[in-house]
């Protein structure tokens, strides 16, 4: 029996301990700031209600009568008559509690009943987290507004400072055969219809392979045919710019030299640069229409383009049979 006590014993110190929960968040409740129209008891009652239902769902609640409580009274004054909106307000509040966010229960006048919902900061910097409200509840539905903001801000608040841990990627386990010398391995089933591999002589299997027609000369046809058509359209604009520089010189009149000669010249170059577009593209459609319509058993066409500071071109070379 004592041997056996033994082994038990040396196996539960041995075993893995149970990973403890995350650490439960910590809420400091401080109330909002005193609004005139909202009763005292209302907003006590609010208090009492949002530290419950935060206690139901798992959080540890700190009030804030338990830290200023500690402080020097002239501290703990101005610590209850900052403002719950005010960064610094919240930073101070949430340091001196020491907790992980500060929420700040909300009940106010708004119209013809009352805005009840609560804020939530973080408590390192005071900056706002997460915010929800109900607006224009009687007096009787202020807690249920509470609970529904609560419903809202309280995940939320979860998501952000506790993320749920991501589980590892176990990876696959790869199982290497053992091969054993001199002993004959299993041949693998061949399934029936299927052929299996066989070994093949591929020392010299081009010498008698039959010419096929590639349409490798056809399938680059459409590049300069259409480049064509580009330069054809572009010129043509530049030889109507051209023409209307050519009216602009005829009909109007100039009240300088130079204002007259760079019309000139602009009309020149617009017709130098339409005539040579439309030549060019001309010539492009043409060398298309070869490629596709000349017969041919192998081509090998290779496309490039060149460009420079000044232009660029297009060009093919290959051969044909």
């Amino acid at each position: 029996m004592i041997p056996f006590l033994a082994a038990l014993t040396l196996v539960v110190a041995q075993a893995p301990a149970s990973t403890s929960s995350a650490k439960p968040l910590t809420v400091l409740l401080a109330p909002t700031d005193v609004t005139r129209g909202t009763p005292r008891y209302l907003v006590g009652v609010a208090q009492e209600h949002v530290a419950d239902q935060l206690k139901a769902r798992g959080l540890e609640v700190v009030r804030v009568e338990d830290v200023t409580r500690t402080l020097p009274k002239k501290q703990r004054a101005a610590m209850m008559r900052c403002k719950r909106t005010q960064p610094s307000c919240i930073a101070s509040l949430g340091v001196a509690a020491k907790t992980d966010v500060v929420m700040v229960t909300e009940v106010v006048p708004y119209l013809s009943g009352f805005k009840a919902g609560v804020r939530v900061y973080t408590a390192q910097d005071g900056a706002p987290l997460v915010e929800h409200s109900v607006p224009e509840v009687k007096k009787d539905q202020v807690m249920d507004a509470l609970t529904q903001s609560l419903d809202v801000v309280v995940p939320t608040t979860l998501r952000v400072l506790r993320p749920a841990p991501v589980a590892p990627v176990t990876p696959p386990v790869v199982q290497t055969p053992q091969v054993t010398p001199g002993v004959k391995q299993p041949v693998t089933p061949v399934t029936p219809g299927i052929e299996p591999p066989t070994q093949m002589d591929l020392s010299d299997t081009t010498k008698d392979a039959p010419k096929v027609e590639t349409p490798g000369r056809r399938k680059w046809a459409w590049v300069p045919a259409a480049g064509g058509v580009v330069l054809a359209g572009v010129g043509t604009v530049f030889l109507v710019q051209s023409r209307s520089k050519f009216s602009d010189l005829e009909d109007k009149e100039f009240s300088t030299l130079a204002e007259a000669d760079a019309v000139r010249d602009s009309g020149k170059r617009s017709q130098t640069i339409g005539m040579v577009g439309i030549g060019v593209g001309v010539a492009a459609v043409a060398t298309g229409a070869l490629m596709y319509f000349l017969p041919t058993k192998q081509t090998s066409v290779q496309p490039s383009v060149t460009l420079t500071p000044q232009g660029g071109g297009l060009s093919f070379a290959g051969t044909w049979q």
